[in-house]
């Protein structure tokens, strides 16, 4: 089981929790499997996040791809190369994001 911020949702996704609203509602039970209108209603809700079914063992090693990527440009003065580090960057921070790591 793993927590998910809801942007980074997928249609096939099943939820290890029920999602409720502030109200207490139920919005989307446990075991239910995602599908895109479900999680553009918990967009609309404004969840952040939920609770996914899955190993935790699938998640990256984001510490080791920011080091891995720190090293490999290490030393490095080039526009264009450190614009791609950058992106790199956005890419490892997006997967840091989506698996709340």
């Amino acid at each position: 089981m793993r927590s998910v911020n809801v942007r980074f949702l997928r249609p096939g996704q099943v939820l290890a929790d029920a999602v409720t609203n502030s109200s207490g509602a139920v919005l989307c039970p446990l075991g239910y499997q995602l599908t895109d209108k479900a999680i553009e209603r918990l967009q609309n809700a404004n969840v952040g996040s939920v609770w996914i079914e899955g190993s935790a063992d699938n998640m990256p090693d984001v510490a080791t791809m920011e080091a891995t990527l720190n090293r490999r440009f290490e030393g490095v003065e080039d526009p264009i190369l450190l614009r791609i580090k950058g992106l790199l960057q956005k890419r490892i921070d997006a997967i840091r994001a989506e698996y709340n790591v």
